[in-house]
Order: C-alpha cells, then structure tokens, then sequence
C-alpha cells in the first residue's frame, strides 16, 4: 500500500466511526510538541487530527443541559474515530496511539491541566482543517468552530495535508460581541481567567472553593453549603465528566453549511 493510499484508508477509517473532519501533520511540523510525542510513542512521524461537529441546534440552545448532553456526543465521537483509526494502521503494522481531546490530562506542574500533549488548534490549523478565529478557536469553512478535536500519533509515514491558502474566520467579530465574560479581545486573545470563571463554573475552581467553604465554615454553615444548588451541578459534573457552562463564542460562529440570520446565529 502506498503513503497515499494508506493516509486515504486511515481518513476513511476517521470519518466512518465519527469524525466530520480529518487531515495530517508531520511531527516534524509540530516542533512544541515533538518532546511529547517522542515520549508517547517513539518513531512517531505523523499526527493525524479528527474532528466532529457540534449540532449548532444543541449548543445555541438556552437550555444548558441540551448543549452539555451535545458535547458530550461530540467529544465522543471524535475520540471514537482517532481510537478506531489508531486499531486501523495498527492492523497494518504501524504502531499508534488515540491522544485525549479533553480529560485525561496531565495536572502536575507546570501544566497543571491547562494544556494537553498536542494543541489541538495548532495540529487543526497546520493538518488544513481550518485557521484560528478570534475567539482563539480552530474556525473550519464547513463549520465554523462548532466542532470537537481529537486524533492519534502514528510511526506510518502519511501523506500531509497542506494549511488552507484561505482565512476560514470571516472577523464578523460575533464571538466577541456573543461572550458573557468579554473575555476575547479578538485576534484569538483570550482571558483565560474571566472565560474560565464562565466556561467551568462548576469545575475545578468551584470545586476548590467548595472544599475550602466546608473546612473553614462551621457547622450550620456547612449543611447550609452542602444543600445548595452549587453542590448538586458539581455532582452532576463527577456523574457526565463534562462541566462546559457556555458555548456562545462556538454557537455564533458562522459556517459555509450554516447561514446566519440577522441575529447573528447560525441557523441549522
């Protein structure tokens, strides 16, 4: 099997078990994350990136749980694809590995789960599945930012996908209009401190509070503490593994295959 028709059987493979979108980087076209992929796989020499699309339907919902319910589906299967395309080019004798999209993730120093072993965006933008937005995302002409990324290391020799030649972001400047915390400034700077306190209301961060709150309060506080509301979403987090609270910078996002209508959102 040549290069070609494996990097074509392997993208095959992603979108049957899916993926939405799929294309390929060289490692060595990723030189901030090459230490980590020689340390997950030895010989690694591509990178091949999934992504699937949100339902713009779900996340542009004023129904919280709706779009909870879509990401989860979502992240679910871009991560199903990169498992089933890594089995795939095993089968073939190349050695492979399924990298997380989202959690796991390292939270020892100095990451301390604000990064993952690939940037996702970056292997996005370089394998030619889009470019960057302002809001700092992977804006894809099919469909805009609403999608998911995930993918493998591979030791097979691929055939690279080249960067699009076009800006995928249209700058409507909706996402920043759209975002609850104004936590982008545009040409993809993001707060990372505002959009956090937003995005993972109930997650970490909460979650730390919510420890501290019962050690120093005493006892009345405390029952008071555990029988509100904050208790109950941060469960429900433990329960799914998702605590996403926003998705307004994704769901204004326009796509070639969604048009906007004169609020500003994506109609599905």
């Amino acid at each position: 099997m040549t290069p070609d028709e494996l990097t074509d059987r392997a993208k095959t493979t992603a979108l049957a078990h899916g993926a939405d979108l799929a294309g390929v980087v060289k490692v060595a076209d990723l030189p901030g994350h090459a230490e980590n992929i020689s340390r997950i796989l030895t010989g690694a020499k591509c990178v091949l990136v999934t992504a699937a699309k949100h339902s713009i339907a779900a996340i542009g919902s004023l129904n919280n749980q709706v779009a909870q319910f879509d990401t989860l589906h979502t992240y679910d299967a871009c991560q199903r694809s990169a498992h089933m395309t890594a089995r795939f080019l095993e089968s073939e004798g190349f050695p492979s590995v399924a990298i997380p999209a989202f959690i796991p993730i390292d939270m020892e120093k100095p990451k301390y789960g604000m990064r993952g072993e690939i940037c996702w965006r970056r292997a996005g933008v370089r394998a030619g599945l889009g470019s960057y937005g302002e809001n700092g995302l992977l804006v894809t002409p099919e469909f805009g930012s609403a999608v998911r990324i995930s993918g493998i290391i591979t030791t097979a020799d691929l055939t690279a996908d080249s960067p699009l030649k076009e800006d995928a972001c249209d700058h409507c400047m909706r996402c920043l209009e759209a975002c609850p915390a104004e936590a982008l400034s545009g040409k993809g700077k993001i707060n990372k401190k505002l959009c956090g306190d937003v995005i993972f209301r109930f997650g970490f961060r909460f979650f730390q509070r919510f420890m501290l709150d019962m050690v120093r309060k005493d006892t009345g506080q405390a029952e008071e503490i555990i029988g509100g509301h904050g208790l109950i979403e941060l469960w429900q987090t433990f329960m799914t593994g998702n605590y996403y609270y926003c998705f307004k910078c994704q769901s204004q996002c326009p796509s070639k295959n969604l048009p906007v209508n004169r609020a500003g959102r994506s109609v599905p």
